[in-house]
């Protein structure tokens, strides 16, 4: 197997996210500032909407920066393939398939790694969930050089599929 290389989140999406955040926070401002109050009621709905919306994309762009900067990625090794940014992993011997997600139910492309059904339950008491996920998704906008990783990790499960189990 090659060297391990850490797909890292990409600087494109922390971009925009943060840019995102400031335009939800420039908009709340003007309106303070310039607009005719109707009603309490007006005000505080305005107030909540874009607090909520500024703060979540502020708080996933900066989230999202954190993981880069301390090279938390997405990535791949003897053992398995790691599906989250906290470093979680699925074992190859857990993993049935490896597919491409082409955007057609979703909005972007994705790498969905399905492990085999009788996994479901390690994975979630690994992964500290309520209840188990039939597929766990890589989403392409998250990551930096998606196709590289994906031609990558299909090349890998192949290599994994034709060898000894």
């Amino acid at each position: 197997m090659e060297q391990v290389k850490v797909y890292r989140p990409s600087l494109l999406t922390i971009g925009a996210l943060f840019v995102v955040g400031i335009f939800f926070i420039s908009i709340y401002t003007m309106a303070l500032v310039y607009s005719p109050w109707q009603g309490l009621g007006s005000f505080l709905m305005l107030t909540v909407m874009f607090t909520c919306l500024s703060t979540l994309s502020l708080g996933w762009s900066f989230h999202l920066w954190r993981n880069r900067k301390n090279d938390n990625g997405f990535y791949w090794d003897e053992e398995g393939i790691i599906i989250d940014l906290k470093g979680v992993k699925v074992y190859w011997e857990e993993v049935e398939s490896i597919q491409l997600n082409d955007g057609a139910y979703s909005l972007s492309k994705s790498t969905v790694i399905y492990p085999h059904y009788t996994y479901h339950e390690k994975i979630r008491t690994r992964r500290k969930k309520w209840m188990p996920t039939t597929a766990h998704s890589i989403e392409w906008f998250l990551i930096e050089k998606p196709v590289e990783f994906h031609d990558h990790i299909m090349k890998v499960w192949g290599e994994k599929c034709q060898g000894p189990r």
